[in-house]
């Protein structure tokens, strides 16, 4: 699997996506709202997701996300090697699932962008 993006989880989607679009060159990869947008980032994209809260880097305020075509035969790969994950979440024609690393970290199976 390829990494397909980066989420940063912020109040001001707006305000952190500019400043990575004007500080890094970064250019726009589609939906440009107050709640989701995402920049070209090379191989990935760093999207900006909207949220109102403050918290903690263990909060999960990053979340590194894989591409996946199948994201339920993903999750019962990861599960098979101990892995535990989410349900898997559906938006129109997106589906999603999310884990954690070792350390607590989230991670994010995605059929996004695929």
């Amino acid at each position: 699997m390829n990494v397909s993006r980066f989420i940063i989880f912020t109040p001001d989607v707006r305000r952190l996506a500019n400043f990575y679009a004007s500080t890094f060159g970064l250019s726009s990869a589609g939906n440009t709202d107050d709640e989701w947008m995402e920049l070209n980032a090379g191989s990935c994209c760093i999207a900006f997701h909207k949220t109102s809260e403050k918290g903690t880097a263990r909060d999960g305020w990053t979340k590194l996300v894989f591409g996946s075509r199948d994201v339920a035969a993903e999750k019962r790969r990861l599960e098979s090697l101990g892995v535990k994950t989410s349900k898997i979440v559906t938006f129109g024609d997106i589906q999603l699932c999310d884990g954690r690393d070792p350390d607590g970290n989230y991670f994010q199976i995605s059929s996004r962008g695929i």
